[in-house]
């Protein structure tokens, strides 16, 4: 009766809870900052009719500045950093990426700071536009998030990101 003294205690313990109890994995943070302001993209249209060509050369590029801080106090690596285009109405238009091998390590509380070239072509501001208004006016918005995938460093568990969200604008 000694060996299940400790199992009834517990379970009468646990009657008392009177709502779920959570279980949080300890490993990394890594929030990611990027601009918040509007970003505009100059796209220029390669096709002769009116309107962007999804199968158009046209691209337009700009730097942006993005910071990866660890928040968890754990020591972290980056190894993948996405970005997701999409349109006004939140539909996903495109997926780009950035594999950093050997990865990007980031001590706990720290933060890293580097700049990458995003890209959009014809086919990104065509859906933009054609969700955002008229078709073929040559102007659509949307938004670009940025996620970072990795593990921590002392057990190698996947890292949790808290995304980024930059508004776009693409013109002719």
């Amino acid at each position: 009766m000694k060996k299940y003294l400790g199992l009834i205690i517990l379970v009468l313990l646990a009657n008392c809870v009177k709502e779920p109890l959570a279980w949080y994995e300890d490993v990394g943070v890594v929030e990611v900052k990027t601009d918040t302001t509007l970003i505009t993209f100059h796209v220029p249209d390669t096709d002769t009719l009116p309107g962007w060509n999804p199968w158009g050369g046209g691209t337009a590029s700009q730097d942006l500045s993005v910071t990866l801080r660890e928040k968890a106090k754990k020591d972290v690596a980056v190894t993948t950093l996405r970005w997701q285009f999409y349109d006004v109405n939140g539909s996903l238009v495109a997926n780009r990426s950035e594999s950093y091998v050997p990865p990007i390590d980031i001590d706990g509380g720290k933060e890293y700071t580097y700049t990458i070239s995003v890209i959009v072509d014809e086919g990104i501001a065509d859906d933009l536009d054609y969700a955002y208004g008229a078709d073929n006016d040559y102007n659509g918005q949307g938004t670009i998030k940025f996620i970072v995938e990795g593990y921590d460093l002392i057990r190698g568990e996947s890292i949790n990101c808290i995304y980024s969200y930059t508004p776009i604008e693409v013109r002719k």
